[in-house]
């Protein structure tokens, strides 16, 4: 059943349950049959826009830009084209405003996202979640004890792991306040683990140490620590920087699982080639190698039982030791200990070399999946775009890489991106672009790889960081509510501060592009360009816009 023959259905269904709500009031007498309900010629306009309108919505969720605003200029182009146009009676009057309304809502809240540039989110990191939990070794049953001896005698793992109270303790913690956590861990750790055991290996480390990112993150790639480190290694930003992962206004390799799983080997090995011992080396890793290597001189001892004893560590440091061998040994046997664990697939990929900034959701409709899947695959992106002035790698699923490539080589330049670019003038400077655009001048900058007292060369094409508007705050309230973008439609007051631009359409141009590139509407658009009709649009022809932006 094609989309249209679905709208119409529901539509009949809803007119069917509306007749039951009303208790069947005008029953036909016995022996007559319903006369045939004819669909009219409104009826299948509606019928076909809301179609495409639904469809618009579906592919706008899944952050296909460009095939959201075809759908919707299909839906418009169905009410415009219509004998008599979008008014010509009040149902399809009242269908055209509802549909231009729903267009305009997603319109909006895909520039709520910040041209792309808005930074992804971070999570909590586990380590400031669970490191300084109190572990109690009182607790302890001999019945655990018993079986992690077993587990030690019997695992095939490659460090050598302590059974003591502390261990144990971590074990019960497991099995206890934290056991949907480290459940969920082992399961997230299932995209990942056989990726970093192969690099440790190749790296001439133990492989058990791979459970070292599920305390320190959980295998959350975008875990982001009180103190500032981030990602599955939770590196901070000297360490990543020493161990040579990029960041960038664009990209912080410290997020990306097979970058910073090399960098993590590294710095384990060159740990432990330092202390000589592993739980010194863990021990390390968390607090860094300057303080225990002072808590080594003040106690005169290298044992770091006999350090957490006597308290020469902080609690965290502490505790991290003893919960790595403890989730070393849960992992090797988790249903001895309670745990019915599914581990998630490894995560595969194909590699698309992109040049240059293009939107992520760009890059989702070219692979055929959603934005979402190319973020999870490319976490160590900052923003909803590839870096500008550079080719990036950028992971797309399996199977859709050549596709995903012809794709973007054919898409013309300007839709390779959703958010905006402006081409320096004579005398242009950053605090003047700033002006312009509400952005910072220091991410401008940063955007474009500049100095920001650098001088700026007349015909430059810049990337511009535009913050989300608050206009798109004031389309999203609920229906009902006045807005200064909803009072009217004519040309905007001089209060407004916005100025007239004369738009030269372009070949591939709609309405709706349009509209998003001077941050405005659809209805405004052809409130302020009279006898407008988005299907009838002519490169060359020029539009009158009123805007805050003129680009």
């Amino acid at each position: 059943m094609n989309k249209t023959a679905r709208w119409v259905l529901f539509v009949s269904l809803g007119s069917f349950v509306s007749g039951c709500a009303h208790g069947g009031a005008q029953a036909r007498p016995a022996g007559t049959t319903a006369a045939p309900v004819k669909e009219d010629a409104t009826t299948r306009t509606i019928a076909a826009a809301d179609a495409h309108l639904a469809a618009g919505i579906e592919q706008s969720k899944a952050g296909h830009l460009n095939r959201a605003r075809e759908e919707f200029d299909r839906a418009l182009d169905l009410y415009l084209n219509a004998p008599g146009g979008a008014l010509a009676e009040p149902r399809l009057a009242a269908s055209y405003r509802r549909t231009l309304e729903a267009i305009q809502l997603h319109e909006f809240e895909a520039l709520a996202a910040g041209d792309g540039f808005t930074e992804n989110l971070p999570e909590p990191a586990s380590i400031d979640e669970v490191g300084g939990l109190p572990v109690e070794t009182a607790s302890v049953s001999e019945e655990l004890r018993q079986a992690v001896e077993e587990t030690a005698r019997e695992g095939e793992g490659d460090l050598g792991i302590d059974v003591n109270d502390a261990v144990l303790a971590c074990i019960d913690l497991y099995q206890g306040p934290l056991r949907e956590w480290f459940a969920e861990a082992l399961e997230r750790g299932g995209r990942y683990l056989p990726h970093i055991r192969e690099v440790f290996a190749s790296e001439g480390i133990p492989q058990d140490l791979a459970y070292v990112a599920l305390v320190e993150s959980a295998f959350k790639t975008g875990a982001l620590s009180r103190a500032k480190a981030r990602g599955v290694w939770q590196f901070i930003p000297s360490t990543g920087r020493r161990f040579g992962l990029l960041q960038d206004w664009w990209v912080d390799e410290r997020s990306s699982p097979e970058k910073s799983t090399r960098a993590a080997a590294q710095y384990l090995r060159w740990l432990y080639e330092n202390f000589q011992d592993w739980n010194l080396a863990l021990a390390a890793y968390n607090a860094g190698e300057g303080r225990v290597a002072r808590s080594i001189d003040r106690h005169g001892t290298e044992d770091f039982w006999e350090l957490s004893e006597n308290r020469a560590l902080a609690r965290e440091t502490r505790n991290y030791v003893p919960m790595i061998h403890a989730a070393i040994l849960v992992a090797r046997a988790p249903e001895k200990y309670g745990f019915a664990v599914t581990p998630e697939p490894l995560l595969t990929f194909d590699a698309v070399p992109v040049q240059g900034a293009v939107d992520l959701r760009v890059v989702a409709e070219c692979a055929n999946t959603g934005v979402g899947r190319i973020q999870m695959l490319n976490p160590e992106l900052r923003r909803l775009a590839t870096p500008a002035g550079r080719t990036y790698s950028v992971k797309v699923p399996p199977g859709s890489g050549t596709g995903a490539r012809n794709c973007l080589d054919a898409i013309p330049t300007d839709r390779r991106v959703t958010f905006r670019t402006h081409v320096l003038k004579k005398g242009e400077t950053l605090s003047a672009l700033s002006r312009l655009y509400g952005s910072k001048p220091q991410d401008i900058a940063a955007a474009n790889g500049l100095l920001a007292a650098k001088k700026l060369a007349k015909g430059t094409e810049l990337i511009i960081p535009v913050p989300p508007p608050a206009a798109a705050v004031a389309a999203a309230r609920p229906a009902g509510v006045k807005t200064a973008s909803n009072v009217s439609a004519r040309a905007p007051r001089a209060s407004t501060h916005r100025v007239r631009v004369n738009y030269k359409i372009q070949a591939g141009d709609t309405l709706t592009r349009i509209a998003a590139r001077y941050r405005t509407t659809v209805r405004n658009l052809m409130s302020w360009n009279k006898g407008l009709r988005p299907s009838r649009l002519a490169a060359g022809d020029v539009l009158t816009v009123y805007t805050r932006h003129a680009n």
